[in-house]
């Protein structure tokens, strides 16, 4: 990523609390805060290593919701506290009022019957920001997960 154009403080500082809040809202089960946190319009999609093809993608808030609260209720099945740790971000201003990033991502779960946290995936996400009148949003959050 080229480093020439200068993002503000105060902009930085919103736009990594807004990953950390994608973080909190998801393990937390605050879907509906989750999906606020992106344009009605924004693109989600996971793609496996090497892979073309989306394993999972959306394009509206409305298939977020109904995307991860399938996620979730699949949970049921492997019981535990999901845990995404991101780090590592590196921002850049692309135009005024945009600015795509690169995260890395780890997701682990505890599960609750207390047998070992496993690693759920790890990753990288590839993002674009939009600043709102409501503040930062994703207008495209990509996640690369290393698993083929």
């Amino acid at each position: 990523m080229e480093r020439n154009s200068k993002l503000s403080p105060d902009d930085r500082a919103d736009i990594l609390e807004l990953i950390s809040e994608y973080s909190y809202s998801f393990d937390e089960d605050r879907l509906t805060d989750y999906v606020a946190l992106f344009l009605e319009d924004a693109e989600l999609s996971f793609y496996n290593a090497g892979s073309a093809s989306p394993l999972i993608s959306t394009s509206t808030n409305d298939e977020r919701l109904n995307v991860m609260q399938g996620i979730r209720s699949g949970e049921l099945n492997r019981p535990g506290q999901p845990r995404h740790i991101q780090t590592n971000t590196m921002l850049r201003p692309v135009s005024p009022g945009r600015v795509a990033g690169r995260t890395m991502v780890i997701c682990t779960q505890q599960p609750y019957d207390g047998s070992p946290c496993r690693v759920l995936f790890s990753g990288i996400y590839e993002d674009v920001f939009q600043r709102t009148d409501s503040g930062w949003r994703f207008a495209s959050r990509r996640g690369h997960l290393d698993s083929r």
